[in-house]
């Protein structure tokens, strides 16, 4: 059945290209600011974005012991706090006392804070409301959700919160999403989770496609259009669309583009997707297809 799905998705976006705008195409979701900040609303910046960032916590809200004892909140007893660390930046001087243009930082001191999840109390609860207020009220699709629950549990991979979406390899391998309320509908939300999750089965555990490409370069949107085609053929597969949305060809489309438009590499690309769609929904526990040649219709 999987197989005559993903012939379909790949015939009508090859269908659609010569017929999408790439300059109708709009990111789904829209920004609530997931970036940690402190109780002052200030954002980490550098080092310390990164640090809190990898928190899984699915909070974005970080104080001191003491801030948030003066918010009348209280520290959850066994909860450890998360290091960061203050620095200060001087501008660099000559000899004569002449600026160079040139910055150094010196860290001065480091402290712990922790996140909004780790304390009780009214105010951190009316906080964390104030952020969920941000958001549509979605439901989840059941069965995506599985897919995607199943996928990430069963290759171990993190999920973090942001206000972008990607996949990042490596040591610290995992995905980065928008929450499902950021998104113009669960269809948008899951169709973006199972792209990142076409570009994780990339991985040299997994398939092992090359993903050392640069953005920009002919590697990197070669990948690109694997992961959208992916993405389609795994919502296909999850009854998520009947016909493939618009938004998936103007994406594929703009990569397209970035290789001269060469109509081919969809061909290829496809044959890649299918075999990563295979690999997610097999790793989730759903039916995998039987393998197939695509062509053009």
């Amino acid at each position: 059945m999987s197989d005559k799905i993903y012939q379909i998705v790949t015939d009508q976006i090859i269908k659609q290209l010569e017929q999408v705008n790439t300059a109708d195409y709009n990111q789904p979701w829209f920004c609530v600011g997931h970036s940690p900040v402190n109780l002052r609303g200030t954002a980490y910046r550098g080092i310390n974005h990164i640090l809190l960032s990898h928190s899984g916590h699915n909070s974005n809200i970080w104080g001191t012991f003491n801030q948030w004892k003066e918010k009348e909140c209280k520290v959850k007893k066994g909860d450890r706090g998360q290091m960061v660390v203050l620095w200060k930046f001087f501008n660099e001087a000559d000899e004569e006392g002449n600026a160079t243009g040139k910055t150094s930082a010196v860290m001065t001191r480091y402290f712990k804070v922790f996140n909004s999840e780790q304390v009780e109390g009214k105010f951190a609860r009316e906080i964390e409301q104030k952020f969920k207020e941000k958001l549509l009220n979605h439901d989840p699709i059941a069965e995506a959700q599985s897919f995607v629950d199943s996928y990430m549990t069963n290759e171990g991979l993190p999920l973090r919160n942001s206000d972008r979406a990607y996949y990042s390899g490596g040591i610290s391998e995992h995905i980065a999403m928008p929450e499902l309320g950021q998104f113009k509908s669960p269809e948008h939300y899951y169709s973006v989770f199972a792209h990142e999750i076409t570009h994780s089965t990339g991985n040299k555990k997994r398939l092992d496609r090359d993903l050392s490409g640069k953005f920009g370069s002919k590697e990197y949107a070669f990948e690109e259009l694997v992961a959208e085609l992916g993405s389609a053929m795994i919502c296909g597969s999850l009854g998520l669309e009947q016909k493939t949305r618009e938004d998936h060809a103007q994406y594929i489309k703009s990569w397209l583009t970035r290789l001269r438009s060469d109509n081919k590499f969809i061909i290829q690309a496809a044959s890649k997707a299918q075999k990563a769609a295979d690999y997610s929904l097999q790793s989730a526990g759903q039916e995998a297809s039987q393998p197939l040649t695509l062509a053009a219709g």
